[in-house]
């Protein structure tokens, strides 16, 4: 999701509340071995009821923020792979948690809540130097995720900083591990290409309401309970395209492959003026890598940053009585552009190596992310051109919720209550290039009864080009073989 909170974080930074209660200082632990796994968990108790708080660790006191002292004793040598530079020659790239996706070896510090709309911030210090050696405190995420590089044995302080936490109750709690990382690309033999894998999750948490009668913002609206608004559209989605009543829902896009999805355009003033193309950065073993044109992409007004234009699409199929979908899809939706960041950290407790550190995240799409060596580009408007990344790591989703601009079916006309299967489609057209095709099509099967949505089955992701399964489960399709393919 893209949701830029620029004036919450704002006014949470200036408030200055009462301590609701001690925050823990926890056990010191130990990692020894690259076998193991260093687990906590805590929970900021906000008897205030207010959730917010200053979000740098500078603010930080016995009253607000978790501390954590781990002491790294490893063996020489546990560390022998250092970054690699991935970026074509003359580009370098400037993301805030790590300017590369071979980041090298290192302790990998995660903690992990349980939606992607509160926020917990993660420092890490060196004890004998008094220095943030790793930190990530930007948003859209359920997760944070940080590397230490290389680091020497010794100890090391990790804070949690409860930055706004209760909106849902449920992000009240996290839960952290601290264990070593070996980097799987830099450990590829020489020259292999290594891919990203598309899994498209069952799309969820659908609305038919509880957005207000204002005009769509980069935000989104999570701030009053559902019920509050009998809306489903905003303002602007009714005016643009005449869209009255909206299917909303989450869209989870994962990168399961074992290379990263990573994507590349020039920041141009003619950018602006759709003349914005996309390149796809292939990956290979030491450090090489390929660009791969992967289509258009389009300065989304309503979000406020670019989109890669030919991501995903959205299409509902009416159910009938035998639990089969139609033929035809009976409504679709009008947007089909994603700025690309890790929100979902579903990998999180896993093996060391099914774990990656958080690389792509917020400014990611609004801003140039890196600079250029080489000679400005010429365009309509004269010299200019700065590189711009986005992408989705392996071991990470990109998640569009359901209040976001745009995110949406348009059900005004044809859908009446009944049953229907939701159908999120990511890279319908191939654009990208992938390891594996195979889990692209995301497929929820639904009852629509007026603003009531009540999901029926969740299916597991399939191929674009699979038959759509029954509602019922899959033996139904195989007594009729003859249904149209999509």
């Amino acid at each position: 999701m893209r949701i830029v909170r620029a004036t919450l974080a704002a006014v949470a930074a200036t408030l200055a509340l009462a301590p609701a209660a001690l925050a823990a200082d926890l056990p010191q632990q130990t990692l020894h071995s690259a076998k193991q796994t260093i687990h906590w968990k805590g929970k900021s108790l906000d008897q205030t009821g207010q959730g917010y708080g200053p979000p740098t660790e500078q603010s930080c006191t016995t009253d607000t923020c978790d501390t954590l002292t781990i002491k790294i004793d490893l063996p020489a040598g546990t560390f022998p792979k250092g970054p690699v530079k991935d970026a074509p020659a003359g580009i370098s790239r400037q993301q805030a948690e790590g300017p590369t996706d071979q980041p090298g070896d290192g302790v990998l510090i995660a903690i992990k809540w349980a939606t992607d709309f509160d926020q917990w911030n993660l420092y890490v210090d060196d004890v004998s130097t008094g220095k943030t050696v790793a930190q990530a405190i930007d948003l859209d995420s359920n997760a944070q995720s940080v590397l230490l590089s290389r680091p020497h044995n010794g100890l090391y302080r990790i804070r949690m900083v409860p930055f706004y936490t209760d909106f849902n109750k449920a992000d009240l709690a996290y839960a952290g591990t601290a264990q070593v990382f070996h980097d799987p690309l830099q450990r590829l033999p020489k020259g292999r290409q290594v891919l990203p894998q598309i899994q498209t999750v069952a799309p969820a948490n659908f609305h038919i309401a509880d957005v207000p009668p204002i005009a769509s913002n980069p935000t989104g609206w999570r701030f009053t309970p559902d019920g509050t608004f009998a809306n489903s559209c905003y303002a602007d989605e009714t005016a643009q395209f005449g869209s009255t009543r909206c299917l909303r829902f989450d869209n989870d896009i994962r990168n399961v492959g074992q290379g990263p999805l990573v994507l590349r355009f020039d920041y141009t003033p003619d950018a602006f003026d759709g003349h914005c193309q996309m390149m796809q950065e292939v990956l290979a073993g030491s450090g090489s890598m390929a660009d791969h044109n992967a289509g258009p992409c389009v300065f989304h007004t309503q979000h406020g940053h670019f989109h890669y234009q030919n991501m995903g699409r959205y299409q509902l199929y009416a159910v009938g009585k035998n639990g089969l979908p139609g033929a035809k899809p009976v409504a679709a939706s009008n947007k089909v552009g994603f700025c690309t960041i890790d929100v979902d950290d579903y990998t999180f407790g896993g093996p060391a190596n099914a774990q990656r550190p958080r690389i792509y995240s917020f400014p990611t799409c609004n801003i140039p992310n890196g600079y250029s060596t080489q000679p400005a580009l010429t365009t309509p408007y004269g010299p200019g051109g700065l590189p711009e990344f986005m992408g989705i790591s392996p071991g990470w989703g990109d998640v569009y919720t359901w209040d976001l601009p745009q995110q949406y079916i348009d059900i005004s006309k044809n859908v009446p209550d009944g049953d229907y299967e939701v159908v999120s489609r990511s890279n319908p057209d191939g654009g990208i290039l992938t390891s594996s095709r195979g889990q692209e099509t995301g497929i929820t099967c639904i009852h629509i009864a007026g603003t009531k949505v009540k999901v029926l089955h969740e299916h597991p992701s399939q191929s674009n080009v699979t038959p759509l399964p029954p509602c019922m489960g899959r033996k139904a399709a195989k007594k009729k073989p003859k249904r149209h393919r999509h």
